[in-house]
């Protein structure tokens, strides 16, 4: 009796035990809701051998914060969700539009939020379920789905496996293995790999694959790729002037960010390996580029740049081949198009000679700027081979200067700049000859005696001087040339000073030399839908 009294006794203590833990843990709860303003409710719940259940449980934060969790399993092992809904509420700041109509924030409400005490974390750990399971994880920002996602955690020994993946069409996955460092107080991030078919914001049939790793501590996040990112992209219209085709390369990133997010904290390193990427910008066609493109974040700024830039091809009616670029383009993300373009080199072969810009800077914030572009080398005779005028033909190497001004302009099209050339200068460096015949101009010499002399000496002209003057505006090129020289033939081969004045609409003009040339459909379609809207008008 004593016996069976005193295990009655050891029962009853350790229940009064138990309730006055749940007790204080309870007032514990109400005391810390009360404090951080936290609401709990919650629908058909119920105990059972699995664990605790409930149809609906939601816990929010008035005015910022709503979590919904359906079909809720919590048990000592195992933790699960059909569907979790965070809805976040972001504060909205005043706004104003400055001198300029950009959207300016004037007020912004500061939130204290208390750092995350890391030592918890090896605590929190070892009492969190081994597996966690939610079907679709999904995120509103202000009402509006963010993502939508799937999640798996599982607990093993010292680490934590995640693994994240897309509830759409276009799956993207994230996987990763979570080590707590306690020296360090961070997580270090290994095994981490990002897979994502990219069929969206103009991508099609495209793939990203980033192994990283990484750590995460309290206030800072850091990732790392490695040599092993790749990205391949099959077709892409990143605007309505730009397309890119059969892109592939590798891809190395490194990035740092404070926690909570501050982009004008953020720095990011990444390289970019391109290897036979080709494209179309507007109506011109971009063959086989290939080169490293390195890309800096940082101070809520960017820069973009090439140690080497290689392409195959630019044909724009006229093909510009062979051309290198070692430069860089830097900016703020206010003002991304008002940057400043530095290049070392920029050239290209163009009619069997080349053309290039000599070392320099733009300042696309401080319009008009000056560049000089210059010819060397040029061959007449592959010039007059493109332009179409029936029996023309030349002999000669020709240079040339032409300074070169970049001008702000807003077009319809969308264009921010445009070019323009005044006093241009060409000049042969030896001496060569001009050949113009056709039916057209016979016919117009019988009409017209007085020009029958002139067309008997361009049939056969052999020139020792030949100078022009070249300049260009509103998609107008007007192009001067003094030729000095002699017919054998006519004349006794009297010496001749002929001064001829050209004009051509230079955009038609591109589009038509395109036209007659093997082109892309892409780029004859675009010319042509070009053609037909302008005939329109």
């Amino acid at each position: 009796m004593v016996r069976l009294k005193k295990r009655y006794w050891i029962s009853l203590s350790i229940l009064f035990l138990i309730v006055l833990f749940c007790l204080y843990g309870w007032r514990y709860w109400q005391s810390f809701k009360q404090k951080h303003g936290i609401m709990v409710d919650w629908h058909g719940a119920s105990i059972g051998f699995k664990g605790l259940t409930f149809d609906e449980l939601t816990v929010s934060k008035q005015s910022q914060i709503s979590i919904t969790a359906r079909n809720v399993l919590i048990s000592w092992s195992h933790l699960s969700a059909n569907n979790l809904d965070v809805h976040w509420q972001i504060n909205q700041s005043e706004t104003v539009l400055d001198s300029v109509g950009n959207v300016v924030d004037t007020a912004t409400e500061n939130l204290n939020q208390s750092d995350l005490d890391l030592s918890l974390i090896p605590t929190i750990i070892y009492w969190s379920p081994k597996t966690i399971h939610i079907d679709t994880l999904r995120f509103y920002e202000q009402d509006k789905e963010q993502l939508d996602l799937k999640v798996d955690i599982s607990k093993q020994q010292q680490a934590i496996q995640l693994n994240l993946s897309t509830n759409t069409q276009d799956i993207t996955q994230l996987s990763a293995t979570l080590f707590f460092d306690q020296t360090a107080s961070q997580f270090n991030v290994q095994n981490g790999l990002f897979k994502s078919s990219l069929n969206q914001f103009g991508l099609k049939n495209s793939h990203v694959i980033l192994p990283f790793t990484g750590w995460v501590s309290g206030n800072q996040l850091a990732l790392m790729t490695s040599d092993k990112a790749s990205i391949n992209i099959e077709k892409t219209n990143l605007s309505n002037d730009l397309i890119l085709d059969s892109a592939a390369g590798n891809l190395n990133i490194q990035l740092e960010s404070k926690i909570p997010f501050d982009r004008n904290q953020l720095f990011v390193t990444a390289m970019l390996t391109m290897n036979k990427l080709n494209g179309i910008y507007k109506s011109s066609e971009i063959k086989s580029v290939t080169g490293d493109v390195n890309i800096i974040v940082k101070d809520n700024r960017f820069m973009i740049s090439t140690p080497a830039l290689n392409v195959q091809e630019v044909n724009m009616g006229i093909a510009f081949k062979k051309v290198k670029l070692v430069g860089s383009y830097s900016a703020s993300f206010k003002a991304p198009s008002k940057g400043v373009v530095t290049w070392k080199k920029l050239q290209a072969n163009i009619f069997s000679g080349s053309i290039f810009i000599e070392p320099s800077k733009l300042n696309l914030a401080k319009l008009p700027q000056q560049l000089s572009l210059k010819l060397k080398q040029i061959q007449l005779k592959e010039i007059l081979a493109k332009y179409p005028a029936e029996g023309l033909a030349g002999v000669g190497t020709i240079d040339g200067y032409l300074p070169v001004t970049l001008l702000k302009a807003k077009k319809k099209d969308g264009s921010v700049f445009e070019l323009a050339i005044k006093n241009g200068q060409l000049t042969t460096i030896n001496e060569g000859y001009l050949q113009f015949e056709n039916s057209a101009l016979k016919n117009y010499a019988q009409n017209n005696p007085n020009m029958k002399i002139l067309t008997d000496i361009i049939k056969n002209f052999h020139y020792t001087k030949l100078q022009g003057t070249v300049n260009y505006a509103n998609e107008i090129a007007k192009l001067g040339l003094n030729i000095q020289g002699s017919n054998l033939d006519v004349e006794n081969g009297k010496a001749v000073n002929l001064n001829i004045n050209l004009e051509e609409n230079m955009t038609k003009l591109l589009m038509s030399l395109q036209l007659s040339d093997q082109i892309s459909e892409p780029v004859r379609k675009r010319i042509q839908a070009h053609l037909k809207k302008e005939s329109s008008k």
